[in-house]
């Protein structure tokens, strides 16, 4: 009766999981993170490259944030499987790179400029357009601008100014002669030495001061005096009682109120024109009145002084960085370095907790599955991104650059995969201390000679990666092709994983470990020599479905050598160590000689040396697995033979075959 009563007990709680609820839940997942992911992250490099980076700075930037991950990535999801904290970390990594990328977008806010708008003429050179605000330009003047002025220039280089659309007036202009100067800033964003002297103006329109507290937008519009502080007009004096009135102030707050553009003589005369309109007796009542007015004129003067202040040191910032790229390759790196030690553990402890999690109910038949949605993101995500950044002006309202439409793009998704990961499956607090493999995993790397050699075939693989991932688009840019190329560059790559993943297993079993490796190699080699003489940008498109060999059938070799799979904990310790290599140090290393040779070489050289170094580890790899000696396969029945003498009555691999299942 117990064992029953605990087995009922048992299949209560089996029950009480929904397995395809948790499954559902992890699809949705994968088809949101990695839908996000493709929005941005092929075409990172990209948004480098329209800030002005160079190549060497667009590959050390991505070092940087593949290092990074390398390193804090097992270290979170260490953490979160030693606290059962799975979901939490996870929820918080994805938030943080929600943050991390979408500081891009308000950091070529502050970079933006009209020219920054690539073109890619017949010829195909990229060159750089002003946005489409400003086509015909010449005979629309901004409507920050003030009026033209009426009077005719005196001068030649005048009348060649006034042809143009109306612009600020250089400094020699200014000084020499009395026209009226045309201003692209509000009267308070400039400094007192910028200033034209009041005498030189004949027309001009006066902002009320912010630091007054009145409401941005009313003006007084009105002639000042040329020369004599008495000499106002009755419009002027008009406008100016209507602004104290408003304002519940005195005629005595006038000297105070120093922009309003007049000199402190202008003011005064001002001030006692009023008053002596106002009366005598009428005077201490309104002293009265603006006792409390004069102390918030002064909270809203202190208070403006703070905004200027801040909106000045973000200009002198953004001057800085469209200046010094040293500062805004540091800047970036910050950033980047940053926000990946928070972002990185997203998909290791999502993968980690659905593993455990089918572990622990003895379904890890499932295992696996969840990548197809996110190959299915990749196929159409990039697609759709593409397609609407070359379909948008250059220049959307607010002056919004159609390249961020991939940030804003990918903020939504990650938005949805943040909500679904709130109800993501978790595996029960683990029962035991954390055991890792890893020592372990890098002993049968070391002590295997076909095994050593497959590692380094992922890290020089890694390497060629690294080059065509960071600047194929910038190859596929100077040909003169659009973002949709590149778009179904990435489409067609991940579609041609997909039929791979299903016959890799005869793909390999029909060539071997070894020489399917080698086949992957040669085919690798041909695709990135064919990147170095590819006539046109949409020539790249079919070669692309060549990924499928070059990268998951390789992979697949690798990770199905018999020395590589032992048991469960000990693969995926292994298969970690295996992508460290070629994800990690690999793709870094890849990133800035491929960066370095891009800048001083130029593309096509760059994949030329490509296809030298692959296609020299071909042969080498080739020739070196043919010289190692086979390694004999222990079975496990011959163990038992020693035990037993009936043991020729069994079948030779039920236990091997027994322990691979598993």
């Amino acid at each position: 009766m117990p064992l029953q009563s605990s087995i009922s007990k048992m299949g209560r709680e089996v029950e009480a999981i929904n397995i395809s609820k948790a499954a559902t839940t992890t699809n949705l997942f994968y088809l949101f993170f990695h839908g996000g992911k493709a929005a941005v992250i092929p075409f990172l490099t990209l948004f480098f490259r329209l800030i002005g980076l160079s190549a060497l700075e667009a590959g050390g930037l991505i070092a940087a944030k593949t290092i990074t991950g390398l390193i804090w990535a097992p270290l979170w999801a260490r953490c979160a499987t030693a606290y059962s904290r799975h979901r939490l970390v996870l929820t918080f990594s994805l938030f943080m790179m929600m943050v991390t990328y979408l500081s891009f977008p308000a950091l070529y806010t502050q970079l933006a400029k009209p020219e920054h708008c690539w073109k890619v003429s017949d010829n195909g050179t990229v060159s750089m357009t002003p946005p489409m605000e400003q086509v015909g330009s010449a005979v629309t003047p901004a409507p920050s601008f003030a009026p033209p002025t009426t009077t005719p220039p005196t001068t030649a280089a005048e009348q060649t100014h006034s042809t143009s659309p109306p612009t600020a007036a250089p400094p020699e202009l200014q000084t020499q002669t009395p026209a009226p100067t045309e201003k692209n800033e509000e009267p308070d964003d400039q400094e007192s030495s910028e200033t034209p002297p009041l005498e030189t103006e004949v027309e001009e329109t006066a902002t009320i001061p912010s630091a007054a507290g009145v409401t941005p937008g009313e003006e007084i519009k009105s002639v000042p005096p040329s020369s004599s502080s008495e000499e106002f007009s009755e419009d002027f004096l008009d406008q100016t009682r209507a602004l104290l009135k408003r304002m519940n102030l005195t005629p005595e707050d006038l000297v105070n109120m120093h922009d309003l553009g007049l000199t402190p003589e202008q003011l005064k005369g001002l001030s006692e024109i009023l008053q002596k309109e106002e009366g005598g007796s009428s005077l201490p009542q309104m002293r009265k009145r603006s006792v409390s007015a004069r102390r918030e004129v002064h909270h809203l003067v202190k208070r403006a002084w703070t905004v200027e202040d801040v909106k000045e040191k973000l200009r002198s910032i953004q001057s800085t960085l469209q200046k010094d790229r040293v500062l805004l390759f540091l800047v970036l790196l910050a950033i980047l370095v940053g926000g990946e030690i928070f972002a990185s553990p997203v998909e290791k402890v999502a993968d980690d907790s659905w593993f455990d999690f089918l572990n622990r109910i003895d379904d890890l038949e499932r295992y696996g599955q969840q990548r197809f949605w996110g190959s299915i993101a990749f196929v159409l995500i990039p697609i759709v991104v593409t397609v609407a950044v070359d379909h948008t002006p250059c220049f959307l309202p607010y002056h919004i650059h159609h390249y961020l439409i991939h940030f804003y793009i990918f903020a939504v998704l990650l938005a949805a995969a943040l909500i679904v990961s709130c109800w993501y499956p978790v595996p029960p607090p683990a029962n035991g201390k954390y055991n890792s493999k890893i020592c372990k995993g890098l002993r049968i790397i070391c002590c295997d000679g076909r095994g050593f050699l497959f590692t380094l075939t992922l890290l020089i693989t890694g390497m060629v990666y690294a080059a065509s991932h960071n600047f194929l688009f910038w190859r596929i840019q100077n040909l003169g092709g659009s973002e949709t190329t590149m778009g179904l560059c990435v489409a067609i790559g991940s579609f041609a994983e997909i039929p791979m993943l299903l016959f890799s297993g005869k793909f390999v079993k029909k060539l071997g470990n070894c020489w399917a490796v080698s086949l992957s190699l040669m085919i690798l080699t041909l695709r990135v020599l064919y990147y170095a003489y590819v006539p046109n940008a949409w020539a790249i498109l079919p070669v692309e479905l060549a990924h499928g060999i070059t990268h998951t059938a390789l992979w697949f070799a690798i990770l199905s050598y018999d020395d590589f799979n032992i048991g469960a904990a000990i693969d995926r310790s292994l298969r970690s160590i295996l992508s460290s290599f070629y994800f990690g140090f690999g793709f870094s290393v890849g990133s800035i000689v491929a960066g370095y040779v891009f800048d001083t070489y130029g593309d096509s050289a760059l994949f030329l040396g490509c296809s030298v170094v692959t296609g020299g580890w071909c042969i080498l790899f080739s020739v070196v697995q043919k010289c190692l000696p086979k390694k004999e396969k222990v079975r496990y029945i011959k163990l038992l033979r020693s035990d037993s003498d009936n043991s020729e009555d069994e079948d030779d691999d039920w236990l091997e075959m027994a322990l691979k299942d598993h």
